[in-house]
């Protein structure tokens, strides 16, 4: 993975403290929780900005990184991996989408004193922050030797409160 929990602090904070010292299940349940989104959202934002051919080959090279040094993938990984990372706004977006809901053994249900606010807000600023680095992001993957890159058009789109 490139990244970890650490990336959701300040702007993409989701209140998970790990580093406090003092054992907490609920901490454990959390940081759980958002490496499981880690783990297959990280994949689905590389599918959509290298396609799967071109996200295999990075991956591979990601997983095998004692076989040299392949400075394409170099120069990718340190624009995914900067503190304030695409990645981690893409998953944010997805992690905050579910944060009203909660399933049990008898359904889905959200919070039952009626205070629970929308997170469409800063979905909306997470997401267009990741267009903002996409653009950095796509011109990079311009270059010649990124060619059978594959980058979703929608990747690039900022969105508003309307959903445009």
């Amino acid at each position: 993975m490139i990244i970890d929990y650490e990336s959701f602090t300040g702007l993409l904070s989701v209140g998970i403290n790990p580093d406090t010292g003092a054992p907490s299940i609920t901490r454990d349940a959390e940081l759980g929780k958002i490496e499981s989104y880690i783990s297959v959202y990280e994949q689905e934002y590389l599918i959509r900005i290298l396609g799967e051919d071109m996200c295999k080959a990075f991956t591979d090279y990601l997983n095998s990184k004692e076989d040299g040094v392949d400075d394409k993938w170099d120069r990718l990984l340190a624009i995914l991996s900067e503190k304030y990372s695409p990645i981690a706004c893409y998953i944010f977006f997805k992690y905050i989408a579910d944060g009203n809901y909660s399933v049990t053994n008898v359904g889905t249900v959200t919070s039952a004193d009626g205070d629970a606010v929308s997170p469409q807000v800063l979905q909306i600023r997470a997401w267009n922050d990741m267009v903002n680095i996409n653009k950095r992001v796509y011109k990079l993957l311009q270059g010649k030797e990124y060619a059978g890159v594959c980058f979703n058009p929608c990747m690039l789109r900022k969105i508003s409160c309307m959903g445009i």
